[in-house]
């Protein structure tokens, strides 16, 4: 023994290399027995084992069987008990019954308390048997299914986790009549201090002050996370040995990790005398498999708490850790939750303004106070944001070179800033550094700043506050409060802090870094917009000026000589096509004008497009002919009717074949066609000639603007804006494809169709008259409830019916319409919908309707106006409940003949 001792000390240098779960040795109330499962045979015992037993045990010869008994049914055999431990991760308690006559000393019980754990495939078995109670004792004799339900307070009230841990301490001292019980929490580096605490008058108070994790190292901890409970009956006492000795057996040491009886280390032993303590008993508190804690219980006396007792104690601390760390989390959520509202309120302020990251310094004060922080930056690749208190834009540069990583969404944390920098560094007095990475890729940064804060530390003795490393195994002998400084460090960033930064980045840097895009997008395309308009004027005075010089240049050559016939010809040939050139880019001018002022005015008609589309192509047939382009015409439908302006719409295919004339080569082809398409027209103008890169598809709708390819850039590049425009005002789309340059471009035009189909009649919307709508009685007495999402057909529809008697009311989807039925049941004689609107469609609206339990709705009569306008579409409107289906565009009369078999009776 005396071997290993020495070998021992000679390499304990550090109090993490002591193998204190393989000591050897026991205390005096505990009795082991390991045997090998398979044949019974005992094979180590402590050196205290005759104390209890008669017989003589011979390690590798007695048998188990001759000192104890399997203790249940449950357990049948010794290997069927070892296999429920088997691993030596944990143990199981079982009450021993002794073999007859196995005993020395009738006091004791017949049967022992004990406990059986794994050893490297031993079977150990520890026995603490009680001896006979007297009647006094047997009062204070707490049984194994004691209610713990009288052993936990009542925290409730309690309002701090120090409160909570005062409660528990007062609840377990009395329980285990300790002279003083502490609870004891531990930080991230496992440093602990004592947040509770119950003691005697005459003990000693370690309330507040702090431990070093050296008190505990690691391997005690990872003790205390498999082994709950820890008795050290006596400081004084001599530990008990393990037989046969390691050296004369060649066995391996018994592995005590579960143990409840093993002795403790000579370290620890003076350890607790330097405290004053005599006997001392502890509890772990864990935590989602995280030792939070120690319940650490002293008395100046030799105090022993029976095994049954103790396992009591160990599932109180399960339910004491439950109690401390929801108390913990309970507090951490009100701190957040306050500072998170702070924080959302902060960032709904800065959402108001223009420009929320130069605003930032506007709530410089609350921003910083929700992060405990002194100063912050938000770092753009082009830009720093400084707000606050931060180091120079300079040092800030050097830090963010050094300390982040390239690609890495890791953020970091320092709160010693100054051992990251030279002297030549200006910090402004700063110490804390939060490096939030929003995105590594982009280079976005937010970096958060904090001051020192000096801090005083209560320690327990002046050695606690001595950096443990390389400090040898010296228990240190004073635990008197020492106060320590600590400064030029800030404070550190929790857990909640980079919560509340990351929360910070998430909501406020994506929405202000887009609207910051978005600004200076808007300023870029102003400053885009202002040069064109500069060009814009040089344009106007060039292109004006030159059929201006060709007027004034032929009319004086035709008034040198006007007997010349032949010259006047020719002068005023020119003149005339010089003025046309100039008029043409006037109303360019004037309808830019109107558009921009809202003043544009539509006269709509129900128009024929096909045949708006073939007189427009026949007045370029000349144009193409002449450089040889062939042009092809092609519109199916050609009955189909939209409502529009009919010079408007032919301007619209002028200015698209006009610019299919002038951008393909000779020999080259325009195609035109047209189709309907449920309740759209579409056509489009194809051409192979230059074609158009993507950019220049981007903008060609733009005003002002060429593109950089044409060479002969005559006109104001006006011409498609104005388009995009006028087909906007009649509700419908243009927009243009080109595979790129030399592959041709084509232009797509859709507009909506007429809802009915009506003679030369003129309807208003834009600023116009009503008129030539004629009137009739028809519908009198009739009340229709339209629902029509496009918003030209839906007022359309109302004149048109109202000028024929009809008492009218609009729905612009379903949905408005069923909540309107519902509103109203008995208002209506009749629904005239679409089938296809958003929200709830024309189906939809009926399906509900046929539905409904209200007698009025159900019944009401439903004609489906669509532009779908296929047999199965039919089909399908009829099954879904409609009593008619009318396709657009209809003939006004055909409508007004169907409508006319709704009347109801009272109005024939």
């Amino acid at each position: 023994m005396q071997h290993n001792t020495d070998r021992k000390n000679t390499q304990l240098q550090n109090c993490e290399d002591e193998a204190i779960h393989l000591i050897e040795s026991v205390q005096s109330f505990g009795y082991v027995i390991a045997i090998d499962p398979e044949s019974k045979k005992v094979q180590v015992v402590s050196e205290n084992i005759n104390d209890l037993f008669k017989v003589d045990i011979v390690p590798n010869q007695t048998l188990i069987t001759e000192l104890i008994d399997v203790p249940s049914a449950e357990a049948p055999t010794f290997q069927t008990i070892y296999e429920t431990v088997k691993g030596g991760n944990t143990r199981r308690a079982y009450q021993w019954k002794f073999a007859k006559n196995a005993l020395w000393l009738d006091s004791w019980e017949k049967e022992g308390s004990g406990v059986a754990f794994d050893s490297n495939g031993l079977l150990v078995i520890e026995l603490e048997p009680t001896p006979q109670l007297s009647y006094e004792a047997a009062q204070q004799w707490v049984p194994m299914d004691v209610d713990i339900r009288t052993l936990l307070p009542d925290v409730d009230d309690c309002e701090s986790i120090n409160d909570v841990a005062d409660a528990i301490a007062q609840v377990f001292k009395r329980y285990i009549g300790f002279s003083s019980v502490m609870v004891y929490q531990f930080d991230k580096d496992y440093c602990g201090e004592v947040i509770g605490e119950a003691k005697a008058a005459s003990s000693r108070s370690f309330k507040g002050l702090k431990f070093p994790a050296s008190d505990i190292p690691s391997q005690a901890r990872d003790l205390y996370l498999k082994n709950r409970v820890r008795c050290v009956f006596d400081v004084e006492e001599a530990p008990i040995g393990l037989q046969p000795p390691i050296a004369e057996s060649g066995r391996p040491p018994v592995n005590l990790s579960m143990s409840m009886v093993r002795s403790v280390s000579p370290l620890h032993i003076t350890y607790l005398k330097n405290m004053g303590v005599r006997s001392s008993f502890s509890v772990s508190l864990v935590f989602e498999g995280r030792l939070w804690g120690l319940l650490a219980c002293h008395h100046n006396e030799p105090k022993y708490i029976d095994q049954k007792k103790r396992l009591v104690c160990e599932s109180l601390g399960h339910l004491y850790a439950w109690q401390l760390h929801t108390k913990a989390l309970h507090e951490k959520k009100e701190q957040f939750q306050i500072r998170q509202r702070k924080l959302n309120n902060i960032i709904h302020q800065l959402t108001t303004y223009p420009n929320p990251l130069e605003a930032i310094t506007q709530k410089e004060a609350g921003l910083l106070d929700v992060a405990n922080a002194s100063g912050m930056a938000v770092i753009t690749p082009i830009d720093k944001y400084l707000v606050g208190r931060t180091p120079s834009e300079k040092t800030l540069t050097r830090l963010l070179n050094k300390l982040v990583v390239t690609n890495s969404e890791e953020s970091i944390a320092i709160n010693k800033l100054g051992n990251e920098v030279t002297e030549d560094c200006d910090l402004n007095g700063i110490r804390g550094m939060y490096i939030s990475c929003v995105s590594a890729k982009l280079g976005y940064y937010t970096v958060w700043f904090r001051e020192p804060k000096d801090k005083t530390i209560r320690w327990a003795g002046k050695d606690a506050a001595k950096k443990d490393i390389g400090k040898s195994l010296t228990p240190r002998n004073s635990f008197d409060m020492y106060l320590q400084s600590v400064a030029d460090e800030s404070v550190e960033w929790t857990e909640d802090d980079q919560l509340i930064i990351e929360g910070f980045d998430h909501l406020f840097i994506p929405y202000a870094l887009s609207l910051k895009a978005s600004l200076d997008k808007q300023i870029s395309k102003l400053e885009e917009l202002d040069k064109a308009k500069d060009q814009f004027l040089a344009s106007i005075s060039h292109e004006l000026r030159s059929p201006l010089n060709s007027i004034v240049g032929w009319t004086d050559l035709a008034l040198m000589d006007v007997k010349n016939v032949e010259r006047m010809t020719d002068a005023l040939g020119v003149i005339k096509r010089a003025a046309s050139t100039q008029a043409a880019l006037i109303n360019d001018i004037l309808d830019l004008s109107r558009i921009i002022s809202g003043t544009m005015k539509l006269s709509i008609h129900s128009l024929n497009i096909a045949s708006s589309i073939s007189e427009v192509a026949k007045s370029f047939e000349a144009g193409f002919a002449s450089k040889n382009i062939k042009l092809s015409i092609n519109c199916e439908d050609d009955h189909t009717q939209i409502l529009g302006d009919n010079l408007r719409i032919k301007q619209v295919i002028n200015n698209l074949l006009s610019n299919a004339l002038k951008f393909t080569s000779k020999g080259g082809t325009v195609h035109v066609r047209g189709k309907r398409e449920h309740s759209n027209y579409l056509f489009r103008v194809k051409d192979n000639g230059k074609g158009m890169t993507q950019e220049q598809v981007a903008r060609v709708f733009e005003r002002f603007y060429q593109g950089k390819n044409e060479h002969n850039k005559h006109g104001l590049g006006l011409g498609l804006s104005i388009v995009k425009s006028l087909v906007e005002m009649h509700g419908g789309e243009i927009y243009a494809e080109s595979d790129g340059l030399n592959s041709g471009t084509t232009f797509f035009v859709s507009m909506p169709i007429a809802p009915l189909s009506l003679h030369d009649d003129i309807i208003e919307t834009k600023n116009t008259e009503i008129s030539d709508l004629t009137e009739s009685l028809r519908l009198d007495g009739l009340r229709i409830l339209v629902a029509e999402d496009e918003q030209d057909a839906r007022d359309f529809i109302k004149l048109f019916l109202e000028s024929n008697g009809a008492r009218v009311n609009v729905a612009k989807n379903g949905l408005l319409a069923w909540k309107e039925l519902n509103d109203m049941p008995e208002a209506f004689d009749l629904l005239l919908s679409d089938i296809g609107m958003p929200e709830m469609d024309g189906l939809g609206l009926v399906t509900k309707i046929r539905a409904s339990e209200v007698p009025e709705i159900a019944k009401l009569n439903a004609v489906a106006l669509t532009a779908y306008a296929y047999t199965s579409d039919r089909v399908k409107a009829l099954k879904a409940g409609f009593n008619n289906y009318v396709s657009k565009p209809v003939d006004g009369e055909e409508l007004l003949t169907i409508l006319e078999m709704y009347l109801p009776e009272s109005a024939h």
